[in-house]
C-alpha cells in the first residue's frame, strides 16, 4: 500500500521542483544597411566586392555569432583587435581577454586538518587569436560581443508596449506584450566595425579597409505562453531575433521537493 501511495507522490514532488513561471523576451533586429539581403527568411547579409558579413542573435548565450565570407581569389585577414561592435555608441570589443585552462591538477598532502597542499597543474592555456585568416572564396564563423546585459539594462523587463493576441512565429496568435520600433526611436541601435586586409603572396596586406553593418532594435516582446524548449525550436533558425527567459517560482519548487522528500523517508521509515 505504501508502494501504490508513493508513486504519485513522487511524481507531485518532482513536479514541484521543475515548476516556476517562465517569461520570455524576444528581441527583433532589422538591418539599416540598404545594401542588406534578407536571405532564407533567416539573416540579414551584407555583401560587398571583397567582403560579406552577416550577424546571428539567437545564440542562447546572447553572444552575437559573425559570419564573414572572403569573396576575392586572395587570402583575407579579419584584425579583431581593430574591430568592435557599438551599442548606442558604447565600444565593444570582439575579444574579452579571457581565456580557457584545460588539463588536471594533482594536489599532495598529509594530515586530518590539512591546511596546506603542494601539488602541478598539468594542460594547456587556450586564449582567442587576434587574427582571422580566410582562404580565398571561404567563409569563418565565430560568437564573439554579448549584448544581453546592454539590452536588459536598455529595455527592461517592463516594456511600454500592449498585451495583444500577436502572431509572432507564424503560428497560433498567443497573447504577448508588444512594443514596435522605428529606426529613429528604437532604444538600441548596433553597429559593427570589421577591420579586413587583402594579403599577397607572402602574407603581406596590400588593401586594408572597415566594413560596417547597422541594425536597430526593431520588436520587443514579452511572452508567457510557450514553454523554452518550444522557444528555442522557434529561435534555431530566425538568426535576426534573440532571446532570454527569466523562471520565477522555482526556488519555491524546490523547497516543497526537498520537504516533501523528508516527508517520504518519514513514511518509508519502519517504525523501531
Amino acid at each position: 500500500m505504501k508502494r501504490i501511495f508513493l508513486i504519485p507522490l513522487l511524481f507531485l514532488l518532482t513536479a514541484a521542483a521543475f515548476s516556476g513561471c517562465s517569461t520570455h523576451y524576444i528581441a527583433t533586429w532589422h538591418s539599416q544597411d540598404e545594401d542588406s539581403v534578407f536571405e532564407d527568411n533567416r539573416m540579414y547579409v551584407l555583401k560587398k566586392d571583397t567582403l560579406g558579413i552577416s550577424h546571428a542573435f539567437n545564440s542562447q548565450s546572447g553572444n552575437v555569432k559573425l559570419r564573414m565570407e572572403n569573396y576575392t581569389d586572395k587570402p583575407m585577414l579579419i584584425n579583431l583587435s581593430q574591430s568592435a561592435m557599438t551599442v548606442n555608441g558604447k565600444a565593444m570589443g570582439f575579444l574579452d581577454g579571457q581565456s580557457t585552462f584545460s588539463g588536471y591538477l594533482d594536489t599532495f598532502g598529509a594530515g586530518r586538518n590539512l591546511r596546506r597542499t603542494t601539488g602541478y597543474f598539468g594542460g594547456e592555456i587556450q586564449g582567442k587569436t587576434n587574427t582571422l585568416i580566410i582562404p580565398p572564396y571561404s567563409f569563418a564563423e565565430g560568437e564573439y560581443t554579448n549584448i544581453r546585459m546592454e539590452k536588459q539594462l536598455l529595455v527592461g523587463s517592463e516594456p511600454n508596449g500592449s498585451w495583444v493576441n500577436y502572431q509572432l512565429f507564424d503560428d497560433e496568435p498567443r497573447r504577448m506584450n508588444v512594443t514596435f520600433y522605428e529606426e529613429t526611436d528604437s532604444p538600441i541601435q548596433l553597429t559593427s566595425y570589421i577591420n579586413y586586409s587583402i594579403l599577397d603572396q607572402n602574407n603581406q596586406p596590400i588593401f586594408t579597409d572597415i566594413l560596417t553593418q547597422s541594425f536597430h532594435l526593431s520588436s520587443y516582446i514579452k511572452l508567457r505562453e510557450m514553454t523554452m524548449q518550444e522557444l528555442r525550436q522557434k529561435m534555431h533558425t530566425r538568426e535576426y531575433m534573440s532571446s532570454y527567459t527569466e523562471v520565477k517560482g522555482g526556488e519555491v519548487g524546490l523547497l516543497l521537493f526537498l520537504g516533501g522528500l523528508i516527508g517520504v523517508a518519514a513514511i518509508v521509515s519502519p517504525p523501531e
